[in-house]
């Protein structure tokens, strides 16, 4: 039987020095297991480049996109990177604000996975284009012909809204490592060094710069909500804009961003599972109650995202709207009925049963093969909203031929995947992903007094 104790969070279970080893350990070393990820992920990279010149060259004919069906596979991993990327700024930021003690361990992770994944998800609007070369015209400046862009287009929105938030993540993320570079300077050895040195701004570890990086990460926190909030909220108005059967809907902003939530907390869970498996220095630091803690968050977004998914059909049902009762049925009996219904187990039934058990929460491999199949059931989500709407969009086009992906597609698509699993990599390799000083520091306040007979911690105010 469990005891109380073990309920509540506590810092590592390990001295300040041993942190300081097991965050480090990873810095300019290779192993087999993270030399066989960069191979595969090179590979992917090289074969989407050479699948991206051929559609250069013959044109966007080369992807399955045809009459009506005309945004595909590149839209729909667009839209499901974006949701990816909001694991990290918004869960740091609230985390942070909120005062969470355990969130040490788990907030650098991601923001990195921001870091790597929204340009990934920012490359799919250039490469739908077809006509790469010309996208220049969607700056906000006069063309040759010197007319702006349409400011009242929600695809220019999508231009500002990545750009904003891809500038205001990687500062975010820079700001909490540069403790770290500036800590770690001295002990590093060669090229990783130089680097440390240049990037940490001759970091003394002085009282005032503590306190500019502290009321730094406050400040990022507060401001980084809004921007995160609108970012996927307009994307979703790219959809919700139109009058297509399943797009045209009033409930897709708080849907798009709490499924972004829900599929970013997702890769997180599996982001720390490739972690502890690499690096099992890692499980000093990277505990079950950070795992118990996280998956509760997950939890409480995907009981959100049920209830704002269903509440998308069910009105709609009920008042039998013919173009969504098509939509629905097209969906649930249709030649997606199979997705469709991997969607609902995948992404409600069993997920939402799991976590409600905290054994299930605390088990590592577990939490990690369910963030595999909850990613899985969200990217075919992103399929359902673009693809069968413009299917039965017009009844002339209703025998059409379906939508498929084409290989170029395909290629393109696992060369993003390449590009964040082996930039993630990388970055475990030279700068620390997990934040030392935060560890130390919960570390250090940590304090443990009897209550009752049972020795429960607490943490005293300050840094």
């Amino acid at each position: 039987k469990k005891s109380p104790e073990n309920l509540n969070f506590r810092a590592a279970e390990c001295s300040i020095p041993e942190i300081f080893d097991a965050v480090f350990e990873p810095i300019g070393k290779s192993g087999w297991k993270s030399n066989i990820v960069l191979t595969i992920c090179g590979l992917l990279i090289l074969g989407a480049a050479i699948a991206f010149s051929g559609q250069l060259y013959y044109g966007i004919g080369q992807t399955g996109l045809h009459i009506p069906v005309y945004w595909g596979g590149y839209i729909i991993t667009f839209v499901f990177w974006i949701g990816v990327a909001h694991a990290g700024a918004l869960i740091s930021a609230l985390l942070r604000l909120c005062g969470a003690e355990w969130k040490s361990a788990v907030t650098r992770v991601a923001e990195v996975i921001t870091l790597f994944t929204l340009p990934a998800a920012g490359s799919f609007p250039l490469i739908h284009l077809g006509r790469t070369e010309l996208f220049y015209y969607m700056l906000p400046l006069p063309n040759n012909r010197l007319l702006w862009p349409n400011f009242k287009s929600m695809l220019m929105w999508d231009v500002f809204a990545v750009s904003t938030y891809l500038t205001g993540s990687v500062l975010f993320l820079y700001v909490t490592m540069v403790p770290d570079l500036g800590i770690a300077r001295p002990r590093m050895k060669g090229w990783i060094k130089t680097l440390y040195t240049i990037l940490s701004w001759g970091w003394r570890g002085t009282a005032e710069e503590w306190k500019r990086v502290m009321e730094a990460a406050a400040l990022y926190s507060v401001i980084i909500l809004p921007v995160v909030i609108s970012v996927h909220t307009i994307v979703s108005w790219d959809f919700a804009m139109q009058v297509v059967p399943g797009w045209h809907s009033e409930v897709f902003g708080p849907l798009f961003f709490v499924g972004a939530l829900y599929s970013g907390t997702a890769a997180v869970f599996t982001m720390l599972g490739l972690l502890l498996w690499t690096y099992p220095g890692f499980k000093k630091v990277i505990t079950q109650v950070h795992y118990d803690m996280l998956g509760r968050v997950w939890l409480v977004l995907g009981l959100a995202w049920a209830y704002l998914f269903f509440n998308d059909f069910v009105p709609a049902y009920y008042a039998h709207e013919p173009d969504k009762m098509d939509y629905l049925y097209y969906n649930g009996f249709g030649p997606y009925a199979a997705a469709c219904w991997f969607l609902v187990i995948g992404n409600f039934a069993l997920p939402l049963f799991c976590l409600a058990f905290q054994e299930f929460r605390r088990s590592i491999m577990p939490m990690f093969v369910l963030s595999i199949i909850v990613n899985i059931a969200m990217y075919i989500e992103r399929v359902f909203i673009v693809i069968p709407g413009l299917e039965i969009y017009n009844g002339l086009n209703f025998n059409t031929i379906p939508y498929t992906y084409s290989a170029t597609e395909i290629a393109i698509i696992a060369g993003t995947f390449g590009w964040s699993i082996g930039g993630l990599t990388l970055f475990c390799r030279i700068f620390p992903i997990l934040p030392y000083w935060e560890l130390a520091e919960t570390k250090a306040r940590q304090v443990e007094v009897d209550m009752a007979g049972v020795k429960v911690a607490y943490f005293q105010s300050g840094e």
